[in-house]
């Protein structure tokens, strides 16, 4: 069975929420801001940028999260239809 990239725990859907205010967020803001452990924010980014959800870009030695909106959107309308 295929299993939604918003499963998690609600995990992943409070990490899109929070970058939706923290644009550019980097693995250890995420587990800090979320009051989780930074391995496990790793792996919860790690599902939604394989998901296409979030694109990740190096910088300086840091990879920073940002949402991509148009994949959030498709796959909202996905799921809202029942898919």
């Amino acid at each position: 069975m295929l299993k939604s990239p918003m499963g998690g725990g609600g995990i992943r859907r409070r990490i899109l929420d929070l970058l939706a205010d923290h644009e550019g967020a980097t693995a250890p803001a995420v587990a800090r801001l979320l009051g989780i452990a930074p391995e496990l924010a790793r792996a919860h980014l790690g599902v939604l940028t394989a998901a296409g959800l979030l694109r990740a870009e190096r910088s300086g030695g840091r990879t920073r999260y940002h949402r991509d909106e148009a994949r959030i959107a498709e796959a909202r309308d996905l799921f809202e239809s029942g898919w």
